[in-house]
């Protein structure tokens, strides 16, 4: 009977291929936490997010046959990766997974332990760790910059662009249409940005509805959001189209998208919204590049009416299962209305975006490249009571800059350059020193200042066990307060031990392996060190029972 079982569990999940082109990745029905395009922190998202009944550990399958190509651990980003190429051409991407395939797993380990590191990023020749379509490769998790349990997987082309995997037969249950939550209007008057919020009426369940009188020029922009059936994780809309009567003029649409363009959406985003409301105003105006990989369409999305005519103009919304929705602004033309709203705040330095800068203050310097961000804009540029001020809170920046920021002190023991957000959260900038200069290469605007660290890192034993086997792990809570570890190190009967890192958690834990050879007594030692050099030692006798 088991048998029986067995052999109809493997042809439901082979008809499952047959049908679908790809395994699934993952042994039931795909549910997203997040697909593919939806604006991120980090940028477009260029995958789709698969949950995992909310926990780690559920098998991991690779979607066809083909050869890892890069295995990469990190403690940010995707985690622990698999890439795998396959003889179509395309590529798929695993990303946050709590352990690799037992096979995968010692073939890691050898490389960490060969470079005595928990961080790795390597690359593998085609015929080096070949798999089947099918295969278990790993196991589901939360690692990286991960929120939650989940299964990030990609879909790319061979030279990396990525593609929307639910164009490749994954089905997702979805009958539910694209909703709106804000729309503005905005006017530029003598370089100055001002908007105001639409009040949107919802006519039926698929069209919305609002008018503007105006004597200006006006565009828009939009937030909207999607949600699939059987859930209730809020995603990001598939297709935005703006059209005038029946003439296409701008269309988003996430079919695939290119890496240089993930964080183009800070670009084409209402940013004050953002930081302000957390509101995600996508701006449908005229600084939209046809040449992106996301836009089908690109014309004026910029409207005048004359006084006493109309203008019909309809945003459309989509997702992939063609479930639609209309949002139909009537403009009409009325030279006495005004339009008021509110004004774009501005600071007491104007910077063009085509230009470079070379700023001094009081000896300090800062060095903006062109397009440093992304459109012209203005800053607070000031330097006093020993602040450098770097201050535009509503504005997102595309490059990194320069800072070299004096140092005016006797005692330079745990000195560093701290930077704090306009809540007045502070963090660590920088502990590089040259001729009396910290310097500092960001992408975060703030006040910066000189602060002092002179604690050392906590260490702290997660269990009291003296005694572990094969099977048990020795944890610790490692933790830096003030500028965060910059790195660890551990020794088993002083040889490199693989400790591995969740900063989430603020966590280290040995498994034992079969590099490293435990005896009945074993002695551990494990250092900690923080971004300025503090550094704490642990020692410790442990039993390994096998």
């Amino acid at each position: 009977m088991k048998k029986l079982f067995y052999i109809i569990t493997f042809f439901t999940f082979y008809l499952g291929f047959t049908q679908n082109h790809f395994y699934r990745p993952i042994e039931y029905d795909i549910l997203l936490s997040g697909n593919f395009g939806e604006i991120r922190s980090s940028g477009f998202h260029t995958g789709i997010d698969i949950k995992t009944k909310g926990k780690v550990g559920e098998i991991i399958r690779s979607i066809d046959d083909g050869y890892i190509s890069r295995i990469q651990v990190s403690t940010i980003g995707y985690g622990k990766v698999i890439y795998i190429n396959h003889s179509n051409g395309l590529k798929s991407v695993y990303g946050h997974l709590q352990d690799f395939s037992k096979e995968i797993d010692e073939q890691i380990k050898y490389f960490q332990y060969k470079a005595e590191t928990f961080t790795l990023n390597k690359f593998f020749k085609e015929n080096e760790l070949k798999i089947k379509a099918g295969q278990i490769i790993g196991y589901s998790g939360n690692t990286g910059t991960s929120f939650g349990p989940h299964l990030h997987f990609e879909i790319r082309t061979h030279n990396d662009i990525p593609l929307n995997p639910l164009n490749y037969n994954y089905k997702v249950a979805d009958s539910i249409r694209p909703e709106v939550r804000k729309l503005f209007a905005y006017k530029e008057k003598k370089g100055s940005l001002f908007k105001k919020r639409l009040k949107i009426k919802k006519i039926n369940d698929s069209i919305y509805q609002t008018q503007l009188k105006s004597a200006d020029t006006i565009f828009f922009g939009i937030e909207t959001i999607d949600k699939q059936s059987f859930t209730y994780n809020v995603n990001g809309t598939y297709k935005i189209l703006l059209k005038e009567k029946n003439n296409d003029l701008i269309e988003f649409k996430f079919d695939s998208l290119t890496f240089d363009e993930k964080r183009l959406f800070l670009k084409h985003l209402d940013f004050r919204e953002l930081i302000e409301n957390n509101s995600k105003i996508i701006l449908l105006n005229n600084e939209i590049d046809s040449d992106y990989k996301f836009v089908r369409r690109n014309q004026s999305g910029k409207f005048y009416v004359k006084n006493l005519e109309t203008k019909d103009i309809t945003i459309q919304l989509s997702d992939l299962d063609k479930n639609n929705s209309y949002v139909k602004i009537k403009m009409i033309g009325d030279s006495i209305e005004k339009f008021g709203g509110t004004k774009s705040v501005e600071f007491n330095k104007k910077i063009r975006a085509d230009s470079s800068y070379d700023l001094t203050y009081n000896n300090a310097n800062v060095k903006l490249d062109k397009n440093t961000f992304y459109r012209d804009t203005t800053i607070d540029f000031d330097f006093k009571n020993d602040t450098l001020y770097l201050m535009n809170p509503y504005i997102p920046v595309n490059k990194s800059f320069s800072i070299n920021f004096p140092i005016n002190v006797n005692s330079k023991k745990g000195l560093y350059l701290a930077r704090s957000d306009k809540n007045g959260n502070t963090f660590f900038s920088s502990s590089k020193l040259k001729d009396n200069f910290f310097i500092a290469n960001t992408k975060s605007l703030g006040k910066y200042f000189l602060d002092y660290d002179t604690i050392k890192p906590i260490i702290k034993k997660i269990r009291k066990n003296k005694t572990i086997d094969k099977n048990q792990k020795l944890g610790y809570l490692i933790n830096d307060k003030e500028t965060g570890i910059k790195k660890y190190k551990a020794y088993i009967n002083d040889k490199w031990a693989l400790f591995e890192y969740e900063p989430k958690k603020n966590y280290i834990q040995f498994r034992p392996d079969n590099f490293i050879n435990l005896k009945n007594e074993n002695n551990l030692l494990i250092e900690i060190e923080d971004m300025v050099g503090n550094v704490t030692i642990y020692r410790e006798i442990f039993y390994f029972k096998n």
